[in-house]
């Protein structure tokens, strides 16, 4: 009994809806048909460029959720190389230092003699390495030209290279 009242008020609805939605009028001129088909085509025409906005739209967001990926990716390889770099330079440097020390222990003419073959570079690693008064001694024993060069680079050596072992 209760499916009955149920079953009228859904047909008293949708006839009450269908009355309410006003129907379209048939066009009445040639003229009118073929602004409403204009209309139509370029109705059409915006749904067709607002799908493709879409897609583009989900493709730049593929792109950019890509971009970002590798972005992170090689933040995370630049941070591996700058460890990697530092523990290079650190060994680098240990060795710098122990050479130095070898050095140190040797004569000051015979340290000579070795450093002045050695890379220009190299050589004023060692000596900023080394006890100031040894590394005088050594360059005392050197030529003028090479003692000056030497000098001179030791001068110019960039302080955030500067030895820190």
């Amino acid at each position: 009994m209760k499916i009955l009242p149920l079953i009228l008020l859904i047909l008293l609805c949708g006839a009450s809806v269908e009355a309410a939605v006003p129907k379209e009028k048939a066009p009445t001129s040639v003229e009118e048909r073929r602004i409403r088909s204009a209309i139509e085509e370029q109705y059409n025409q915006i749904q067709k460029e607002g799908d493709q906005l879409k897609v583009e739209k989900m493709q730049l967001k593929t792109l950019q959720q890509e971009v970002d990926k590798k972005l992170v990716r090689m933040q995370n390889l630049r941070q591996e190389l700058t460890k990697l770099l530092n523990r290079k330079q650190a060994a680098e440097g240990k060795r710098v230092t122990e050479l130095s020390k070898i050095y140190e222990k040797m004569s000051a003419r015979k340290s000579a003699e070795l450093i002045k073959n050695l890379d220009p570079k190299l050589a004023i690693e060692l000596l900023a390495a080394m006890n100031k008064k040894n590394a005088g001694k050594i360059l005392d024993n050197l030529d003028q030209k090479t003692a000056t060069r030497l000098s001179t680079g030791f001068t110019e050596f960039p302080v955030d290279q500067s030895p820190s072992y």
